[in-house]
């Protein structure tokens, strides 16, 4: 009977999806964002959607591939010093979306551009390895002096600091990207005017909360092997809606980063045979403020970490086959999972806040009113609901929950204008520095919590000059360090999940969750 139910949908589906189609043209696709993207310039994508809207239109010097390698993309090759601070690029011959050669020279102006003091970026720190880097951004030295230089149009030489294992990989993210326009920003298309881009595709339309159409970039330096003649991106804020224009054959793909599939609906997708998911480099957390009573009491930090059941966390509210986490770095950056503590040990917990209460001189009833901030959607509501009602059964302790949006919710745990709160990252390059770096000193870029430890900072410095199974074992050590002094309450390391037409062939999605269309095609 399920089988028979399975061949009728399939069915189904490929006759309305093969009339959709006809209607598109036979290489085009439907995809959806929950939103708008924010802006057009890669080197200001922090979110998800604007992320993904940044890899269809443009390209940097390397990619990461499906499995985390990292592979050539403008790049035609790459020289390495032997102290591994200097690069040579020799580029491809490439061009800008209006056949204009793309050169070395806008690699130099965008990425100093970037480190302008002016030039307003939230992964402007993703460039603080070239050397003078974090000192220009600061003001404390001329963007000349940063380690960038065009030798000639199709040479690039960047010097760093020091050291950086992983610079092929941070290269691959959007903050590197070259852009036109002498490195100015990128106008915002709503503003009018052609957008020149160099990735395998270029911007058609653009209407804001309604739909953004990109069509094949003949000029793009592979465009032979892209298949694709044009993508549609519907801005579908709910949930249940973009599944149901999935199921109607109006789109393509549903879900992913950019657009969360329905909780609900999960169940029956499973059963349906066309739920699909995958690890990625993601994980939901709590972010203590370190420095606000009483979270400035490790014990207390720990008594409320160790009173959560993440499993039954992963099975009730996520309802995914998400991992449950101990630490910040995802399980897929490391060769095997480590725990760092014991996950729902409740007679620890009620150790260490009986420890907490003595340090602090109060008892259980003069314990402080605790606020718990998170930002406004479906799965966050249930997440913080479900931590409550441990902190409650566990401890003892009644929490407050408060919600925000996205954007004022963010703008709070800057500020530190908070006890506690929730909040998940996405990782911007395949490495385990990408949530260990958030940590190296109280100033770090997303460092909500304030916290910071001269050894661990020390740890990730000499991270630098290792490789292999020594520097895994050192950034081990200095993640273990971390979750014995609980800045953060790790809660699960994100699956990817999604919905995919069967016609919709040769989709590759990076670990960090990025879809790339790059040499996708509609087969039949």
């Amino acid at each position: 009977m399920v089988k028979q139910f399975l061949f009728v949908f399939f069915l189904c589906w490929t006759l309305v999806s093969c009339q959709k189609q006809e209607e598109r043209g036979r290489q085009e696709v439907g995809i959806s964002f929950s939103y708008t993207p924010f802006t057009a310039d890669p080197r200001k994508s922090t979110d998800p959607v604007t992320v993904q809207l940044s890899f269809m239109l443009y390209e940097g010097l390397t990619r990461v591939e499906e499995d985390g390698t990292v592979t050539l993309a403008l790049a035609e090759k790459i020289q390495i010093s032997k102290d591994r601070k200097n690069y040579i690029f020799t580029l491809k011959e490439a061009m800008w979306s209006d056949g204009s050669p793309l050169t070395a020279y806008h690699f130099e102006q965008a990425w100093k551009r970037v480190l302008d003091p002016s030039f307003a970026s939230r992964s402007a720190h993703l460039l603080y390895p070239l050397k003078n880097g974090a000192q220009a951004k600061k003001g404390e030295c001329s963007i000349d002096e940063v380690g960038v230089k065009a030798i000639d149009e199709v040479t690039l030489l960047v010097e760093l600091e020091h050291p950086l294992p992983y610079f092929l990989q941070l290269v691959s993210f959007t903050t590197y990207f070259p852009v036109p326009y002498h490195g100015d920003e990128v106008p915002h298309p709503d503003h009018g005017g052609d957008l020149l881009t160099n990735g395998p595709f270029m911007l058609s339309a653009w209407k804001n909360d309604d739909e953004i159409t990109f069509v094949k970039n003949p000029y793009y330096w592979d465009a032979n092997r892209v298949k694709l003649e044009g993508i549609h991106a519907l801005i579908i804020g709910d949930e249940e809606t973009g599944l149901r224009l999935f199921e109607q054959g109006d789109i393509d793909f549903f879900g992913g980063l950019t657009s969360p599939l329905p909780l609900d609906a999960v169940a029956t997708l499973k059963e349906k045979g066309i739920f699909s998911e995958k690890p990625s480099t993601g994980t939901a957390f709590s972010t203590f403020n370190v420095n606000r009573y009483p979270f400035n009491n490790v014990h207390i930090r720990k008594a409320f970490a160790y009173a959560i059941h993440r499993k039954t966390i992963i099975e009730n509210v996520s309802q995914m086959d998400d991992d449950s986490a101990s630490g910040p770095v995802p399980h897929i950056l490391k060769e095997a999972a480590v725990t760092f503590f014991e996950d729902y040990n409740k007679k620890l917990a009620k150790e260490h806040l009986k420890k907490g209460l003595e340090e602090l001189g109060i008892s259980e009833k003069e314990f402080p009113r605790v606020t718990y901030y998170y930002f406004s959607s479906k799965i966050q509501k249930n997440l913080a609901t479900a931590l409550q009602s441990y902190w409650k059964k566990v401890l003892g302790i009644e929490v407050e929950l408060q919600a925000h949006d996205l954007k004022s919710h963010i703008a709070k745990l800057k500020s530190r204008d908070f006890q506690i709160a929730q909040m998940s990252w996405i990782g911007q390059y395949y490495d385990p520095m990408n949530f260990l770096e958030r940590f190296e000193n109280k100033e770090a870029f997303r460092n909500y919590s304030g916290w910071e430890n001269p050894r661990y900072t020390k740890m990730l410095t000499y991270s630098h000059n290792m490789e292999g199974e020594k520097r895994a074992a050192l950034l081990q050590e200095a993640e273990a360090l971390l979750m014995e002094e609980m800045p953060i309450i790790p809660i699960y390391h994100y699956h990817m999940t999604y919905v995919k037409n069967p016609h919709l062939k040769n989709l590759k999605i990076t670990p960090t969750g990025v879809i790339l269309f790059h040499y996708s095609y509609r087969g039949f």
